[in-house]
């Protein structure tokens, strides 16, 4: 497992619980994709939220990263969540 950290920041005004999902995308079209947490986060508005992620294999250069944020089996309604800053580090490489 590779794992990374996930840094994000978010704008919304209203307090937003759910779970994100990360993929990455190499130069030459090679996806992979996070496992969701079993837990919920909880994001809000200005405060730095850090995820950690795995994924079964490395992309060693990334040219796209796409968050997909689910409120899953949550009760109450969907929602969008804008993020204001993110940030995504290798554990197991930290020069990346």
């Amino acid at each position: 497992v590779y794992n990374y950290l996930l840094d994000i920041t978010t704008w919304n005004k209203n307090i937003r619980r759910g779970f994100i999902k990360v993929k990455l995308t190499d130069y030459a079209g090679n996806t992979v994709e996070s496992q969701m947490n079993s837990e919920a986060s909880t994001f809000q508005q200005y405060k730095r939220v850090k995820i950690l992620t795995g994924f079964h294999r490395d992309i060693e250069k990334i040219a796209k990263i796409s968050l997909t944020f689910s409120t899953k089996a949550l009760i109450g309604p969907k929602h969008k969540l804008r993020i204001l800053q993110m940030k995504l580090k290798s554990l197991n490489n930290p020069k990346r």
